[in-house]
């Protein structure tokens, strides 16, 4: 795959990119009991209330990345419209959702500055759109917090998987909150410390898959950020922030959410 920060740029202006709350895995197949992967990954849902007895609620997939803290997209965290409750759910042996500990806290990447989309086409939005949550407890024991990539532009142009929770049938609210997961091709498009992977999976991305985690022998390399929309709300082609733990935005990021 081969598609310059220029291109990309043009591919954003043409089509609606979407970075929702609610992006799923449709298709795909279900993860493996005691994958790394899997005691890593976590399902996020929140409850934000909207009127009289009503709340909405919405979905994302996350990552841990330490015993209490756990990375997602940062549209995740700055799409909740007033007090939420919000929780992290950890999967069972079947893949469905079982413990669950409330999120405290939370931050976001520094450079956030909200979603992109076909109005707004820049890479620096999608890039940096991370935040980091830090949970009211540590993880299970059983749990294993997942390592960064040390170098996340190499880790890219390896054999890569990605992990969402939501949805398995686009149109089926009730499918969602089992972790599947699909290969993905991707090609690292725009450079520096907000850069931005564009790929291929292996399934489609839907509602409550934004968030969830990209690794491959390299380790934890990307976050699921966005999609192209086109016709339908769910679709392969994917973008995904390229991790850099080493840069001070990052850095700032969990330090803020450790201390929150």
């Amino acid at each position: 795959m081969r598609l310059s920060a220029w291109r990309l740029l043009a591919a954003l202006s043409l089509v609606v990119t979407v970075a929702s709350p609610a992006m799923a895995l449709s298709g795909g197949s279900p993860a493996r009991a005691g994958d790394r992967l899997t005691r890593a990954t976590v399902f996020i849902t929140s409850l934000t209330p909207s009127g009289r007895n009503k709340a909405q609620v919405g979905n994302c997939t996350g990552v841990l990345i330490e015993r209490q803290l756990v990375l997602t997209a940062g549209h995740c965290l700055s799409d909740l419209g007033g007090p939420s409750l919000v929780v992290a759910q950890f999967f069972d042996k079947s893949n469905k959702v079982a413990a669950t500990i409330q999120v405290a806290s939370g931050a976001l990447h520094p450079d956030y500055a909200g979603r992109a989309s076909a109005e707004n086409p820049s890479p620096e939005l999608l890039g940096a759109d991370l935040a980091v949550l830090r949970l009211a407890e540590p993880a299970p024991k059983d749990r294993q917090p997942i390592a960064l990539s040390r170098n996340s532009v190499e880790a890219a142009k390896a054999k890569s998987i990605l992990a969402g929770a939501g949805l398995r049938v686009p149109a089926d609210e009730a499918s969602g909150g089992q972790l599947r997961m699909a290969r993905v091709s991707a090609e690292v498009v725009t450079k520096g410390p907000t850069a931005v992977a564009l790929g291929a999976a292996g399934g489609s991305i839907c509602r409550g898959d934004s968030g969830g985690p990209v690794i491959s022998s390299g380790g934890l390399w990307g976050i699921v950020i966005a999609i192209v929309r086109r016709k339908n709300l769910c679709n392969s082609t994917v973008f995904m922030a390229v991790l850099d733990p080493e840069s001070r935005s990052f850095r700032t990021m969990v330090s803020r959410a450790r201390r929150s």
